[in-house]
């Protein structure tokens, strides 16, 4: 009769820790997607931040739908989704490009949202992957270029739109 009252109280026991190791490796393996599943920013991103922080302006010419579906931020405090885009005149405008004036706070949260979408991290919004990519790759060079105590001659910007001869090249005569 004694064997029989155990059996309960050792089974009991072993389902508790069965279901205890079960929850801790499901929550390992949660943990593991959210933030090992996350590749390495882009090469000099951290560089770049710093860099971001110190301009008073940049711009950046993209069309409008490339901006808003870019733009939005995670956090209450990523400051570049105020930023409004404005038409642009002539042929861009016929394009459909806008320009966006950011501040060096405005282009940090911007750069940081579109490294997220980029390197897969826990917020990520892997539909817009190569949007983010595609912007992010056109602003880098730009920041990267500015200079610590050399103001530029004018305000740094970025311009999505590989249809557009950059001033000083010579359309190919083909």
């Amino acid at each position: 009769m004694r064997i029989t009252d155990d059996r309960p109280v050792i089974t009991h026991s072993f389902r508790v820790r069965r279901r205890a190791s079960s929850a801790v490796l499901v929550f390992a393996a949660v943990l593991a997607l959210v933030s090992g599943c996350a590749d390495e920013p882009p090469s000099g991103h951290h560089e770049r931040l710093r860099k971001a922080a110190g301009v008073a302006s940049f711009k950046i010419t993209c069309t409008k739908d490339l901006w808003e579906r870019t733009k939005p931020g995670r956090e209450p405090t990523d400051s570049h989704e105020d930023a409004k885009p404005r038409s642009l005149h002539g042929p861009a405008k016929e394009r459909g490009l806008v320009e966006i004036t950011l501040t060096g706070a405005q282009l940090v949260d911007y750069l940081k949202t579109l490294e997220e979408d980029i390197s897969g991290g826990a917020f990520a919004d892997r539909s817009i992957e190569e949007l983010s990519r595609r912007m992010y790759e056109a602003i880098a060079p730009v920041v990267d270029r500015v200079e610590k105590g050399k103001p530029p001659t004018e305000v740094p910007q970025a311009v999505v739109d590989d249809t557009a001869v950059q001033a000083g090249s010579t359309p190919s005569p083909s």
